[in-house]
């Protein structure tokens, strides 16, 4: 299944070439296939909320703000989801995920059937909290918030006991509704299975770091994506991740660059909200730039679980030093090595309408790069796709010609 064939991908360029890509596409897609023949538990669960200890319970996780507006919104181009959330009486001024998710799962419409929702509560998206609610009441189904305190190393010491009670609270949860109980066992295979996974991503970003770069912006952000829920197998994910990578190492041998991106590009590392408006990634390459990383998925593999250890205290630990768990501040400090090591010449940050995740904390974000990196920084903003196109392509090249 080729992302060409939707609707909502008209005029976007695509890599032909990357066969890889088109098979781990063809698995994402045909998630709800996968999963019915399955027979497990579906768990909804918010972008950047941890996934491990849902696989432990042998129940699948579904990142589904990303799902629904990803493949209802934007490739199908369906423009009814924002009306029919507004119309079951949510905000209009939700960002587009949220309006998209709950316009596609109150009408019915949901790509995958949802047995239970759980996310963190704290400190990541208080949309994603607000409309669990509505979607767990609406479908009469089990609902459960767990929080994670907020990154401060003076209180370490506290933060992780209550946290791993917090867990503790929810691996009983799981086991009631899903039948089994999470075992020591199950808990480090899962983390295992996790960690296999982010390495895969950060040897991908060892691509992105390269002077010829052999994968696209589009390729490498729908790729990213899937990290938010492993796209609902571990395992076969990353078996297409390795494949991937396999593709990668041939073309990095060659010192092949990907389609469309020019032979001497202005290396752009892009950071903050995720977009619906795929058009972006293009423009990035046809205005001479090249993207050479993002951080939108960076919490969920921005180091290994240390398998050595106790893996609840492993987890714990790795869940409150999550970048999207930090005060603003700390949160892009972070960040810096990881950005760094991918040798930007400039940075875009990205924000969506009606997102918290960056508001008001923009500024602080565009001082600090400058500061730090010394690069220039462009801003961004999109909504719904197509809806602001032109002007955000439009800011694009004049900002990397500028450079250039």
């Amino acid at each position: 299944m080729k992302l060409e064939s939707f609707s909502g991908t008209a005029g976007l360029r695509f890599d032909s070439d990357l066969k890889s890509f088109d098979k781990l596409i063809s698995f994402y897609l045909n998630a709800p296939q996968r999963v019915a023949a399955t027979g497990k538990k579906v768990i909804a669960k918010g972008p950047l909320s941890p996934v491990d200890f849902i696989y432990a319970a042998n129940a699948v996780a579904y990142d589904i703000a990303t799902n629904e507006s990803m493949v209802q919104s934007v490739f199908n181009g369906r423009t009814d989801l924002r009306p029919e959330a507004a119309a079951a009486g949510m905000s209009p001024d939700f960002s587009p995920w949220s309006l998209a998710m709950l316009g596609a799962t109150l009408t019915g419409k949901a790509l995958l059937p949802v047995d239970a929702y759980s996310t963190a509560s704290s400190n990541l998206d208080d949309q994603i909290t607000k409309s669990f609610q509505v979607m767990a009441q609406a479908g009469s189904s089990p609902l459960h918030f767990w929080e994670i305190p907020f990154y401060n190393p003076e209180a370490e010491t506290f933060a992780l006991t209550y946290l791993k009670k917090e867990l503790q609270q929810l691996f009983d949860w799981l086991a009631l509704y899903t039948g089994n109980k999470v075992t020591e066992g199950d808990l480090r295979r899962s983390i295992h299975l996790g960690n296999l996974l982010r390495q895969d991503m950060a040897e991908i970003n060892t691509y992105l770091a390269m002077p010829k770069v052999p994968i696209a912006a589009l390729e490498y952000y729908l790729v990213q994506m899937m990290m938010g829920d492993y796209a609902q197998d571990p395992e076969g994910l990353h078996t297409h991740y390795r494949n991937l990578i396999d593709e990668l190492r041939i073309r990095a041998g060659k010192e092949e660059t990907a389609p469309g991106i020019s032979s001497s590009p202005v290396r752009v590392y892009l950071m903050g909200d995720e977009s619906q408006e795929l058009c972006i990634f293009n423009s990035i390459e046809n205005y001479g730039g090249v993207m050479v990383g993002c951080d939108f998925r960076l919490p969920l593999y921005y180091d290994v679980i240390d398998e050595a250890k106790s893996p609840l205290d492993s987890l714990a630990q790795w869940i409150w030093r999550m970048p999207c768990n930090m005060p603003s501040a700390k949160r892009v400090r972070s960040e810096l090595d990881l950005i760094s090591k991918q040798r930007p010449d400039a940075v875009m940050i990205s924000s969506v309408v009606g997102s918290r995740y960056i508001s008001g904390a923009e500024r602080m974000f565009r001082d600090v790069i400058k500061e730090e990196l010394g690069v220039p920084v462009l801003s961004i903003e999109t909504t719904f796709p197509n809806e602001n196109a032109e002007k955000v392509d439009y800011q694009i090249q004049a900002f990397l010609e500028t450079i250039g």
